[in-house]
């Protein structure tokens, strides 16, 4: 079965080089996927010349063989200009190599570059590969610190953010340099994404239509417009535009009550696994609404037991006098619902950023 990876294509040597604009193009040009740790940067530029010779000898007979240079890492030491005897990266391969020299054939890579995202398929052909440079020559290889390669990768360009699933999204988030996103509904949606290039999956070009697929699909901020056309149609409450900042912690933006406009809504929003601690809302005035599509609203650290919260519209009880306003636990399955009700039916308000994601959904 095939697997998913998300890479970040900067090396350290291209952000040395002010390159790393560069790396990704040069990766898709090459049909490569490729990271640093490279045997021209860390102790480098502090060896002799005559380590820096022998270096070269090794460097040179590694091609594709990845345990020799495990072994350089690992077991080689070289004198420096200081007498000192050192060890590349403290002798430790790093688990990004690792995991590059363990892809498969039919995996599947996503990277990104300048708003634009790409998808890679590992091949038959495709083998890890130690380019060699003479460091003599300007290359553009040792520039962007694009030795440690895996070969023959047919990337198709798929669009912009807009175009790409949340959870694949949330990914890039994440600083480790190559990561294995480990989830069926990525595998599934990923080989879906792929096959509108050459048709190679033979599978089911849809995914199961449920909540858990569909939440995959949607990306944060695709969660916060879903929550907010949600009350709109219920309740017709209006965004105020200026309210949407990133420093804004404990929540994503503020309406107005279309009725009242001295009332003020505010909305928190977790697409996935993560808990929402309700006493951060205890100075908050007016309404406050409150989504995790897949963790919990607590209180003290506790899960909020069902005798707290009115099923009906889900608001929570038995508040004490220091909450200031009035708080609500947006269901996600309502929330699901009402997002595939706004699909069949256009006299609903809701934009295609988020009916779009039907289109995989069986």
């Amino acid at each position: 079965m095939s697997r998913v990876w998300r890479l970040h294509t900067k090396p350290k040597v291209s952000v040395k080089n002010k390159l790393e604009t560069k790396v990704a193009n040069e990766l898709i040009k090459r049909k490569i996927v490729a990271i640093g740790w490279t045997l021209r940067e860390d102790i480098y530029n502090e060896l002799t010349n005559e380590d820096k010779i022998k270096l070269e000898e090794s460097e040179n007979s590694i091609k594709s063989d990845f345990e020799k240079y495990k072994k350089i890492i690992e077991k080689n030491s070289y004198e420096t200009i200081r007498g000192e005897k050192k060890n590349f990266f403290n002798g430790k391969v790093n688990a990004n190599l690792i995991r590059l020299n363990n892809l498969e054939k039919d995996d599947l890579i996503w990277i990104r570059s300048k708003g634009k995202y790409y998808l890679g398929r590992v091949t038959e052909k495709s083998h890890y590969l130690y380019v060699y440079r003479d460091s003599q020559k300007n290359s553009d290889i040792l520039k962007l610190g694009i030795n440690n390669q895996f070969t023959d990768i047919e990337w198709y360009e798929v669009g912009s953010e807009s175009d790409i699933p949340g959870r694949i999204l949330v990914a890039f988030y994440q600083k480790e340099t190559l990561i294995e996103i480990n989830e069926k509904s990525v595998v599934a949606i990923s080989q879906i994404i792929y096959n509108k290039k050459d048709k190679y999956y033979n599978i089911d070009n849809k995914i199961k239509n449920n909540k858990e697929n569909f939440y995959d699909l949607l990306s944060p901020y695709d969660c916060e417009d879903l929550l907010y056309f949600y009350l709109y149609d219920k309740f017709k409450y209006v965004v105020i535009p200026s309210t949407n900042k990133t420093n804004t912690q404990n929540y994503e933006f503020v309406m107005l009550n279309s009725n009242n406009r001295d009332e003020k809504i505010y909305i928190q929003v977790k697409n996935g696994e993560v808990n929402i601690e309700i006493n951060n809302y205890k100075n908050f005035g007016g309404e406050i609404y409150l989504l995790t599509t897949r963790g919990n609203v607590l209180k003290n650290g506790k899960i909020l037991t069902k005798n707290n919260i009115d099923m009906n519209n889900g608001k929570i009880l038995n508040l004490d006098s220091s909450f200031k306003g009035n708080i609500f636990i947006i269901n996600s399955e309502k929330l699901y619902e009402f997002a595939k009700e706004a699909y069949k039916n256009e006299s609903v308000l809701m934009p295609h950023s988020i009916l779009q994601w039907f289109e995989y959904l069986k």
